[in-house]
């Protein structure tokens, strides 16, 4: 009888542990995320793991290719499926996802998080401006930053016969270019045949002046926009017509496909920004235009494969290149929104970021850009945030942000400059041609002139590039860590 009850007992409790767990398993919350596949996916897991492990939540990540992203989530936001508690934006279509309501306005949620975690001043204005805010409203909250900026083999441009050489074809010092006319004069002087030399080595196979993407990628459109912005030229005008067939704007895109292009390697139609990379990593290739600092850490790698080569950065001439982030916000159909925030916070807050920076991503928060004990530390994966610092500041004191940035048509009008961009890079339609098309493509995409909702930028808003000191930034920031240090210490 004992042993009966004691079964009975045992049996009973087993049933409550065993009913227990299903609750608890029930209970459980599973947060999915879109996000970039990758390395950004790989750091993701690392941290989405440490958050499971804090807080129960588990956060399931889904890894889409770049090329993907931008249609995968409309589709799904639109259906309102809740499939996604978490979306990545480019900053180019972050107008479109809040406008159209497929992200959460997140003011309270921020209001009432740990103002340690969130730490949202913490953020570049810059950055803070570009891809987090819509109509004074925060929508989410970067991760990294893919800001342009200019790579170079400072080796090549430190050689006394290349220097000598330059100047005398060109009548002015070879340096970092401080505009895309001068741009295009290194990237024809560093063309070279097999037999010619290049610092005083023979060549055995081609090299180039300049590495662009002229593929059918997004990237097309960052190189040509970074080139016309540098002018003043507009894609939107700020009444909200296109500003693609001004002549302003038809001279940029003229430059790119008639100066740029033909000192790239003949892949430069099929390239985007890997192909940049491994260009220079292979020795082809004496600079980039416009390209994304935070391929750093993987263009470094260049000095460990080509003896002798040296890499270094500066802003893209003009200063004005595509200053952006890819965001992270709450989906508007998510049935978790509170841990998907929570999870928001911590991923893209300061202590997660920081592990980002130090293994290579390059973080959108001024703490970690500016710790001048840990750029020190870690020259190989933070040796570029000198300079990305200093566009940021540049461009958040002139105010600098595109009217296409604070169109609702954003995503739309973005993704038609991958179309008519590269296929007048192609030479499949004259730059006219091309720009006509994609002007047209404006006005289909806004039904007529855009909307340009960029009142809460203020009343000193004005979209017109400043001037930048090269001299300053080469004294004082490029390539130079300490005095670098030196100088924001002063």
């Amino acid at each position: 009888m004992k042993k009966s009850r004691y079964l009975v007992i045992v049996l009973l409790l087993a049933l409550v542990l065993l009913i227990s767990g299903a609750v608890q398993a029930q209970d459980a919350v599973t947060i999915n995320w879109v996000t970039i596949s990758g390395f950004y996916t790989d750091w993701a897991e690392q941290v989405a793991s440490q958050f499971e492990e804090e807080t129960g939540i588990n956060v399931n990540i889904i890894d889409v290719d770049i090329g993907q992203m931008y249609e995968t989530q409309v589709l799904e936001s639109v259906a309102d499926t809740g499939a996604y508690d978490l979306l990545t934006y480019d900053a180019g279509y972050k107008a479109e996802f809040a406008e159209s309501g497929y992200l959460l306005q997140l003011d309270d949620y921020i209001a009432a998080a740990d103002p340690e975690v969130i730490a949202f001043d913490d953020i570049a204005p810059a950055l803070r401006e570009v891809s987090s805010m819509w109509r004074g409203g925060v929508y989410g909250l970067p991760y990294y930053t893919f800001t342009m900026g200019y790579f170079y083999r400072c080796d090549l441009f430190e050689n006394p016969d290349e220097m000598s050489a330059f100047e005398a074809e060109y009548g002015y010092p070879l340096g970092i270019p401080e505009n895309y006319d001068q741009l295009a004069d290194v990237a024809a002087f560093f063309r070279r045949a097999p037999g010619e030399t290049l610092a005083g080595q023979t060549l055995d196979e081609d090299f180039y002046g300049i590495g662009v993407m002229a593929g059918r990628f997004d990237q097309v459109q960052d190189e040509i926009n970074s080139i016309a912005w540098s002018t003043g030229a507009k894609v939107i005008h700020d009444d909200g017509t296109p500003g693609v067939t001004d002549p302003e704007f038809l001279a940029a895109a003229h430059l790119y496909v008639d100066e740029l292009l033909p000192n790239a390697p003949p892949g430069a139609l099929s390239s985007s920004f890997d192909q940049i990379v491994a260009q220079m990593q292979e020795g082809l290739i004496a600079q980039t235009a416009a390209f994304f600092l935070d391929q750093y850490a993987n263009m470094v790698k260049t000095e460990t494969l080509i003896p002798g080569a040296r890499i270094c950065t500066a802003p893209a001439p003009g200063v004005h290149s595509w200053v952006g982030a890819f965001g992270v916000g709450v989906s508007s159909d998510s049935k978790h929104p509170q841990e998907a925030f929570d999870f928001l916070a911590w991923m893209a807050g300061p202590i997660a970021q920081r592990q980002f920076a130090i293994g290579g991503g390059t973080t959108c928060r001024l703490s970690i850009l500016t710790d001048e004990a840990l750029i020190a530390e870690n020259p190989q994966t933070m040796g570029h945030y000198p300079t990305l610092v200093a566009i940021l500041d540049h461009t958040a004191a002139a105010n600098f942000y595109p009217n296409y940035l604070f169109v609702p048509q954003g995503g739309k009008i973005y993704d038609e400059m991958t179309t008519w961009y590269s296929t007048a890079a192609a030479g499949e339609q004259s730059v006219e041609e091309a720009m006509g098309n994609m002007a047209t493509a404006i006005e289909r995409q806004c039904g007529g002139a855009c909307e340009v909702a960029n009142d809460a930028l203020g009343a000193d808003y004005s979209p017109v590039p400043m001037p930048f000191d090269y001299a300053a930034f080469i004294a004082s920031k490029a390539n130079d860590i300490e005095a670098w240090v030196a100088a924001r210490s002063s």
